[in-house]
């Protein structure tokens, strides 16, 4: 039997001379912590890009949802007004084709705003129906309706109910200071009284030379009342 044929190397040219690296060899051999740590912070900063990414494209997307909801939410509320009064929807949109080349905010804008509130009550009266609609100006944000104020009169009133809620208030401390004055006792009332709160005693450690010397009294006084024990027993 013949022997087997033997293998040719597919590569024909080979190296005359093989040189090793040693300080890459070195640095191999040395360096698999450091790799691995390397490994380890690499994969955490791309966990961290991915987790910022998926946070803006969530804020994007919160940001378009609202936004059509908003869209929708007007377009209701215009819907609804339309049906509600279609005059004043006509009357608006022959406003708008007079209107021609916007100027700007005229002077009185705020007070023309004030002006211009709506708040009426009109009365429909059909054959078989009788319906009040009540017409006023709201303003619209993602919330709901929210009424328009007609001026500043509602923070005038406040204003006044808050100075005479300051002035009862004064008047009642002082009564109530004039009374205990006079009987000498304090008037009871709803509200608890402002009395300064005494101190609480700071806890103390006692030293080495402190805890000896207690040490020494709590002897010596055992010892007395001992004596003083024998003494009455004989």
């Amino acid at each position: 039997m013949a022997p087997p044929p033997r293998k040719r190397s597919k590569t024909t040219e080979r190296p005359e001379e093989i040189t090793f690296d040693n300080s890459a060899r070195a640095e191999y051999l040395t360096g698999f912590h450091k790799r691995k740590q390397a490994r380890i912070k690499h994969a955490q900063e791309q966990a961290v890009k991915r987790e910022k990414e998926e946070r803006v494209a969530q804020r994007k997307e919160l940001r378009q949802q609202r936004k059509e909801d908003l869209e929708r939410h007007v377009a209701e509320v215009n819907r609804m007004l339309k049906e509600a009064n279609p005059d004043l929807q006509s009357s608006s949109d022959d406003e708008g084709d007079e209107g021609g080349e916007w100027n700007g905010i005229e002077e009185g804008g705020e007070e023309q705003k004030h002006e211009d509130v709506v708040d009426r009550e009109e009365e429909y009266v059909d054959e078989d129906k009788y319906t009040t609609v009540t017409v006023e100006t709201v303003d619209i944000d993602r919330d709901g309706f929210k009424k328009r104020p007609a001026g500043d009169e509602d923070d005038e009133e406040d204003g006044e109910d808050e100075d005479v809620e300051g002035r009862d208030a004064t008047n009642e401390a002082g009564g109530e200071a004039d009374a205990k004055k006079a009987n000498g006792k304090r008037v009871w009332t709803k509200e608890r009284p402002k009395t300064d709160k005494p101190k609480k005693k700071k806890f103390r450690y006692e030293s080495k030379a402190e805890r000896k010397v207690t040490r020494d009294k709590q002897k010596a006084k055992s010892r007395t009342q001992a004596q003083a024990r024998k003494a009455k027993g004989k």
